[in-house]
Order: C-alpha cells, then sequence, then structure tokens
C-alpha cells in the first residue's frame, strides 16, 4: 500500500468514525437539534421564492459549495481533535507515546 492509498484509507476511516461519534452527540444536543429545525423551516421558504433559473442554479450552487467546504472542514477539525488528544496523551504519558509519526501522519493528511 503506499502513502497516498494510506491517506485515502486513514481519511475514509475517520470520515466513518466522525459521523457514527458526532451523529450521537447531535441526537442529545436540544441546541443543535432546534438549529436543524430552523434550517429545515429556511429551505422551505428558500424553495418557495419566485427565483429565476439562473437565480435558483446561483443559490444552489453557493449552497453545495459551502457544505462540500464544511464537510472538510469538519474532518481536518476531527482530525485535529485527535492529534490533540494524542498530544495531551503524550503529555501525560511520555514514556508511551511517539508523537512524531502521528504528528507526520496528520502533517501528511493535512497537506492533502
Amino acid at each position: 500500500m503506499n502513502e497516498i492509498d494510506l491517506k485515502e484509507l486513514f481519511k475514509v476511516a475517520v470520515e466513518t468514525l466522525r459521523e457514527q461519534t458526532i451523529r450521537s452527540l447531535l441526537e442529545a444536543d436540544m441546541t443543535y437539534q432546534k438549529d436543524s429545525e430552523n434550517e429545515g423551516i429556511a429551505e422551505m421558504e428558500y424553495l418557495r421564492l419566485d427565483l429565476t433559473k439562473e437565480q435558483r442554479e446561483v443559490c444552489n450552487h453557493l449552497l453545495e459549495c459551502r457544505d462540500k467546504e464544511d464537510c472538510e472542514y469538519a474532518t481536518h477539525a476531527y482530525i485535529a481533535g485527535l492529534y490533540d488528544a494524542f498530544r495531551i496523551m503524550a503529555v501525560l504519558f511520555p514514556d508511551q507515546w511517539d508523537t512524531d509519526n502521528i504528528r507526520e501522519l496528520f502533517a501528511a493528511k493535512v497537506k492533502n
């Protein structure tokens, strides 16, 4: 397995774990649930607007770009959280955690 395959496998694993972990946290978060409900209402209002085809395409493209950016940000934020957790463990247990290899792996992922 080459370095690119390993990075992609790592990214897929992180995204899968992140989704499982976040879903359970968000389901229990009432603030998020209210925000999600408000987003649904706003989307229904958006769909009811009398926009031209061109206006709707521009708006949809903007929303798609934001969604993609948000997903990428979430993946990197999750990786950063993992990295910080490893750094904390290295401080707490310096003889048991080698953060150099972990740092290299995360740095390689963040560059892509």
